[in-house]
């Protein structure tokens, strides 16, 4: 009778363990495809900077621009022509989306609830390196560690025009 009890315990540990998969991890090509960077050249579009969520190219007055919110819905965002992208991540939370082609980056991050825009300097070579982005108001410099990884630790610095600066450590993730 203990047998019996101890084979079907067995056997309903075996049929659980094979319900369950383990969450897929996501891939540069999934990650590239969510940004909006699948590989191909897109042609640039200009926003309607009155359309809900338009970013602007400079942090709102009064705004702390080292608090940096999650990004969330990017689609009023203009980071032009590119070819490929990486986000910041600390915690699991985007804090910096930024896309580039052979010449020039963008950037883009929240702050006070508004969307910013930011010039990075380089193309998606310097982006995908590590390099700094700039609005008015704000600075952002990102150093991943060395490396060709889709996905490397980074630290981000983030400095205001009054030369106050947070610092974040996450993720560089390059698609």
């Amino acid at each position: 009778m203990a047998a019996g009890r101890l084979s079907i315990l067995a056997l309903s540990a075996v049929l659980l363990a094979g319900c369950s998969e383990p969450a897929a991890q996501e891939t540069a090509d999934d990650f590239a495809n969510r940004i909006g960077a699948s590989g191909a050249t897109v042609a640039v579009v200009q926003g309607d900077a009155s359309a809900s969520g338009a970013a602007g190219a400079q942090v709102p007055q009064g705004t702390d621009a080292t608090q940096l919110q999650l990004v969330g819905n990017i689609d009023g965002v203009d980071l032009g022509t590119r070819t490929g992208g990486c986000t910041f991540q600390e915690v699991g939370r985007e804090v910096l989306v930024t896309a580039g082609n052979a010449e020039n980056g963008k950037g883009a991050i929240r702050v006070g609830g508004a969307l910013v825009t930011l010039d990075a300097a380089g193309g998606i070579g310097a982006i995908r390196s590590g390099t700094t982005f700039s609005a008015q108001g704000v600075s952002i410099s990102v150093a991943p560690t060395a490396g060709n990884q889709a996905k490397r630790e980074a630290n981000m610095v983030v400095t205001d025009a009054a030369g106050v600066t947070q610092s974040y450590s996450g993720d560089w993730i390059c698609g």
